[in-house]
C-alpha cells in the first residue's frame, strides 16, 4: 500500500508560520550560530511531525523560507553553504555548490580515488543510514568508487563507519566514511563500484 503524503496545502501554511516565528531569532550572529539554531530547531521538528513524510516536504521548504527572509545573501561561510545546500530552492543550492567545489579539500585516499574517478556534480537531497539510524543529507557528487554528501551536525559519523546512502540511478549503496571535513562533508567509498551507465546519464 502506497504512503499517504500530506498536502501541500495543508504544510505552506506551516512552513510560513514557522518561519515567521524563527527569523527573528536567526536575524543576528554568524552562520555558525544560525546553523546551531538551525539543527536544533530541525531535531524539534522531527519531534513534533506526523510523519517523515511531513518532515521531508517543511524541512527544506522551512530552509528557503529563513534564507529569502533573511536576504539571500551571497555564500561566504562553511556553515552559510551547509544551510543554503538543505533549501528547497535551486538557486539556494547551486550558491552552496559553487562555493563548496570552490574550497574543498579531500582528503586521505579520497584524493587518490578522486585521482582515478572523475566526478559528477549531483548537488541533491538524499538519505544516510548510519549505525542503523536513517537521517537526511545532501549528495554534493558521485564517482565510480565514492561519493561525497554534506551531513547535519548530529550525524557526523567516524572515518571508518560503514554506512548505506542512495544513489541516483543505483539505489541504496554500501560505503566506508574515509573523512570528515571541517564542514561535515563526508567522503564515502563505495563497497561496490556503481555501474559506469549511471555516470553517463
Amino acid at each position: 500500500m502506497s504512503q499517504h503524503l500530506p498536502s501541500l496545502e495543508k504544510l505552506e501554511p506551516l512552513v510560513e508560520e514557522l518561519a515567521e516565528f524563527w527569523v527573528s531569532a536567526l536575524e543576528h550572529g554568524n552562520w555558525e550560530r544560525r546553523l546551531h539554531v538551525l539543527n536544533k530547531i530541525h531535531d524539534q521538528l522531527r519531534a513534533d511531525l506526523a510523519t517523515k513524510a511531513e518532515f521531508d516536504m517543511v524541512s527544506p521548504r522551512f530552509v528557503a523560507a529563513i534564507i529569502d527572509r533573511l536576504g539571500a545573501p551571497p555564500v561566504e561561510s562553511e556553515a552559510q553553504a551547509k544551510i543554503y545546500a538543505y533549501s528547497l530552492n535551486e538557486v539556494h543550492r547551486d550558491a552552496a555548490s559553487a562555493w563548496s567545489l570552490r574550497h574543498r579539500s579531500l582528503e586521505g585516499s579520497d584524493q587518490s580515488d578522486r585521482r582515478r574517478f572523475p566526478r559528477k556534480v549531483v548537488n541533491m537531497l538524499s538519505e544516510i543510514w548510519i549505525q542503523g539510524f536513517t537521517a537526511p543529507c545532501r549528495l554534493i557528487d558521485v564517482s565510480l568508487g565514492g561519493a561525497r554528501v554534506a551531513l547535519q551536525q548530529a550525524d557526523a559519523p567516524e572515518p571508518g563507519t560503514e554506512v548505506r546512502v542512495v544513489v541516483p540511478g543505483k539505489g541504496i549503496c554500501e560505503a566506508i566514511v574515509v573523512f570528515v571535513n571541517n564542514s561535515l562533508e563526508a567522503g564515502l567509498r563505495f563497497c561496490h563500484q556503481p555501474e559506469p551507465a549511471m555516470m553517463s546519464a
